[in-house]
């Protein structure tokens, strides 16, 4: 295992939250939105699940909101962010649009000090690309919990590993980098020669309340 924490960026290279790429990393986060948003709004037999279907494409657009307030008013989303609500919404999205099992195991209010749109993007992309590994057959785990005085949020998937599938952009990759550094966290990454690869995000927990992200 292997503990990264978040690198400062090289001379010359852009900010995962700033400069010349922004919004490049901006659409990668948001199409997975965009996606689910699609598939729920397309017509559909039945009017049971109107509700449910309404509440989702909600959380969607919010979720879009919350990300473009965050590039326009930088720092101005930070406060408390229960990790347990953010990653179950997070797995709500991906379910959408991908066809292989995903689970989450959750302590109830796993409480951090972040910007909420940040940690929501990094979450995000750990599990796009846990599930890009994993494929439409495999398996996705989801835990949140605490561990003396740190949160942690960890994706397991049973895919090939590292090296196994093609590679993406690298993007999700400096997103959840910028989330570990803004939260002095680190990421921890589990990837042997063998089938799945764990990635594991670390940052210290909140003990006394302080304003909602």
């Amino acid at each position: 295992m292997s503990a990264v924490s978040a690198p400062e960026p090289l001379v010359g290279q852009s900010s995962p939250t700033g400069g010349p790429d922004q919004t490049m990393r901006l659409c990668h986060d948001l199409r997975q939105y965009v996606a689910a948003g699609l598939l729920l709004s397309e017509p559909r037999a039945g009017q049971e699940a109107g509700q449910t279907r309404m509440t989702l494409i909600h959380q969607q657009f919010t979720a879009i909101a919350e990300l473009l307030a965050a590039e326009f008013d930088r720092g101005q989303g930070t406060g408390a962010v229960n990790l347990s609500r953010l990653a179950t919404e997070c797995a709500d999205v991906v379910r959408l649009t991908h066809r292989g099992r995903i689970t989450v195991t959750r302590s109830k209010h796993v409480l951090v000090d972040g910007e909420q749109a940040l940690l929501r993007r990094a979450v995000g992309n750990m599990l796009d690309n846990a599930c890009r590994a994993a494929g439409p057959s495999g398996t996705v785990v989801v835990s949140v919990g605490l561990d003396a005085d740190e949160a942690k949020v960890e994706v397991v998937d049973d895919g090939a590993g590292f090296g196994g599938i093609q590679s993406g952009t690298g993007h999700g990759l400096q997103v959840v980098a910028a989330a570990v550094r803004a939260c002095r966290g680190r990421v921890e990454i589990s990837s042997g020669p063998g089938v799945g690869t764990t990635v594991r995000l670390c940052v210290p927990a909140l003990r006394h309340p302080v304003r909602p992200a």
